[in-house]
Parts: C-alpha cells; sequence; structure tokens
C-alpha cells in the first residue's frame, strides 16, 4: 500500500496491480510511504517485501513501514504505539474505494452474492500471549492490550454502514474476546445494523453468555486457532489452553460459526503428529479450516534468521518449508474439504450453492511451483 501526505492512498493488491503498474500508477503523485503489510499483519508483510523494495527503489524518497521492516530493522517510519492509535476516531475511509472490497467466501456462505459491502477495523490493539511463531508484537512493542473507546468504535461502524451500506465486516483485533466488559459494550451498540461480522478468538475466553450478546450484535463467524492435535506439539509453541470441545460446544450453541486454524510443519512435528492433527480438524468438522505450512517470520520467536529470500514466505509457490510438509497440508486441504460428512453439514446448513462452489475451489490449482 501506497500513501501520500496522507490524502492519497493506493491499495495495489485489491487493484490487483503488480510493480510496473503500480509505478505507473504514481508518477505524477511520488508515495511518500510505502506500508508493507496486509489485513493479516503478521504473515502479510514478509512475503510483500521484494515488490516493496523495488518500490522503494524506484521512489528512494520514500518512507518504509510494515511489520517486517520494524521486524528486520529497515523501518524509517514507526507506526505510531498502540496508546496513540486508539485515540484515532476512525479510519479515512473517504480515501479508498470502498466498492472493491469484499468478503472471504466461507464470510458469506448463506449467500455468495452479498460479498460486497465489506470493511474490516480493530477495536484493540495487542496481544497477551507469547506463541513462537507469531510476530506480531513487533508492532505492538510487547504484550499490553489497548483498547478503544467503545463508542468510538461503534460510532465509526455506524458511519461505514450510513456512508457505504456496509453490511459484512472483520473485527481485526488479534484476540477480539479477551475483555468481555469491552466486547459487551461495542455489540450492544451495533447491534441495530444487522451485520454479518467475524472476529478472532481463543480456546478457554469464551462464555454461554458473551457468546449470546456477540450473536445478538451478528457476529456470525469465530475464528479459533487451534493449530496442532497434539499437545506437545503446540504447548511447545506456547498454546497452552484449556478444553477445545467444551468451546466448540458452546460457540455451537450460540448459533455462531466456526473458522478452525491449523499449522502443519510447527517445531517438533512430525508425519504423525500432522496427521493428528488433519484427524483432529475432521473430528470437529467446523464451518470451515484453514491449514497453514508454518513459517518462522522475522519478529517471531522461531526465526533464527533460517531463510532471507522473502519472496518464500508464502503459502504457496518455492515456500520456505520442506516439500513434505507442503505436500501433507495440500493433502489435507483437499481431503478436509471432500470430506462427504463436511460437505453434508455445509448443505444442510448453507445449501446446495454453497457446495458446489466448494467444489469448484477444490477444482483450481493453486501451486505454482
Amino acid at each position: 500500500m501506497l500513501a501520500r501526505d496522507g490524502d492519497t492512498i493506493i491499495d495495489n493488491e485489491v487493484e490487483d496491480l503488480p510493480v510496473p503498474q503500480t509505478m505507473g500508477g504514481v508518477t505524477i503523485y511520488p508515495p511518500t510511504l510505502i506500508v508493507v503489510m496486509g489485513n493479516n499483519p503478521s504473515v502479510s508483510s514478509t512475503p510483500k517485501m521484494p515488490e516493496a523494495k523495488r518500490l522503494l527503489e524506484k521512489y528512494p524518497q520514500a518512507k518504509i513501514t510494515g511489520l517486517h521492516p520494524m521486524a528486520t530493522g529497515g523501518a524509517t517510519y514507526q507506526i505510531p504505539p498502540p496508546c496513540e492509535l486508539v485515540k484515532i476516531k476512525r479510519a479515512k475511509w473517504e480515501l479508498l474505494d470502498m466498492t472493491k472490497y469484499y468478503a472471504h467466501n466461507w464470510h458469506c456462505l448463506h449467500d455468495l452474492d452479498s460479498r460486497g459491502n465489506y470493511a474490516s477495523l480493530y477495536t484493540s490493539f495487542g496481544c497477551p500471549f507469547n506463541c513462537s511463531f507469531c510476530n506480531i508484537h513487533t508492532i505492538y512493542r510487547g504484550r499490553k492490550v489497548y483498547y478503544r473507546n467503545p463508542q468510538d468504535v461503534i460510532d465509526e461502524i455506524d458511519y461505514l454502514v450510513e456512508n457505504y451500506g456496509i453490511k459484512n465486516l472483520k473485527f481485526c483485533d488479534e484476540l477480539f474476546t479477551l475483555n468481555h466488559k469491552h466486547v459487551i459494550s461495542v455489540c450492544e451498540g451495533i447491534k441495530k445494523h444487522k451485520l454479518n461480522i467475524w472476529a478472532y478468538a481463543r480456546v478457554g475466553t469464551v462464555t454461554p453468555s458473551l457468546l449470546g450478546t456477540m450473536k445478538e450484535a451478528g457476529i456470525n463467524w469465530l475464528c479459533y486457532g487451534f493449530e496442532s492435535g497434539d499437545d506437545s506439539v503446540r504447548i511447545g509453541v506456547g498454546k497452552d489452553y484449556g478444553d477445545i470441545w467444551d468451546t466448540v460446544n458452546m460457540t455451537r450453541r450460540a448459533g455462531i460459526n466456526i473458522i478452525a486454524n491449523f499449522m502443519f510443519g510447527l517445531p517438533n512435528d512430525t508425519l504423525g503428529t500432522m496427521w493428528k492433527t488433519l484427524t483432529l480438524a475432521q473430528e470437529l468438522n467446523c464451518e470451515w479450516a484453514n491449514f497453514y505450512c508454518a513459517m518462522p517470520y522475522p519478529g517471531s520467536k522461531d526465526y533464527k534468521g533460517q531463510v532471507k529470500d522473502w519472496a518464500r514466505y508464502n503459502q504457496f509457490g518455492n515456500t520456505a518449508v520442506p516439500q513434505s510438509v507442503k505436500d501433507f497440508r495440500d493433502w489435507a486441504f483437499t481431503r478436509y474439504f471432500s470430506d462427504p460428512r463436511y460437505l453434508r453439514m455445509i448443505v444442510n446448513k448453507f445449501g446446495s450453492k454453497a457446495v458446489r462452489h466448494i467444489r469448484d475451489m477444490l477444482a483450481q490449482k493453486i501451486r505454482k511451483e
């Protein structure tokens, strides 16, 4: 993303602009800031560095920031600390073409034609946990969590609904369900809009009462990082929490769908423990699942300088993980989404169009070697 004196933004990812076209688009107004980051900061910054470097060579007067530049000491502009970010009343949405932003496919499985009218925002900044594979603390300068004034969040959502007709919303908070008082205040203020929202949660941070309040506010999806089906692997990376099934069943009783995140290739992972992860995923049979190859991103505790070819920090292509991990992840993805039990659940909950969409997705070739 490029910015010029705060009055122009070029989001080259949403515009689908490779570097040459991006350069052509900013010739008249040379950028003052290159932000190397996407909507999921912890995994989206590093793989963007090759293009960011080319832009910086073209526009050496520009400053650069983002999680990766901050983690490697290359940032020439520092993102404001979270204690300052929480004071911002709202983002400058008017600088973006909001008609070009769409929700994830799973976010609208109930109506795949309704993915427009989408926005994402933060209600808090930071995470108190210390998972070894995560580098998010680089941005937040520590593990303290800072909360926006709930009324500011409510006012910003009111603005998005009234000015852009927003219906689909993502709360980007690293862990939205941490502070129940904050969650309830936000939810009570926005339930009038009947939105379709998703947010990040963690096993052991929800209660039936909280989930009920969230559902009333339009939070229809929660994303849990289960990571591994093997306790020793999961605890080894700092993901020590309570009963997965208790949280999953509680969430389901509230009528909230689950996006389940899993990782293959974590430290001490073997073929056997990766099988346990896939088995857990299929047993949980959540409405959606993301399968990732674990990578030691700069800024994380797991990063030891293993790979410095930043283009390899992506989930597809010449990825910075062993081939066996990539192959297992790809196979697990296909196995999960083609499972008859999973597809029966999807057709019962979302209809036959959602199943056709998933089968079309499986037919796509996504890896580029």
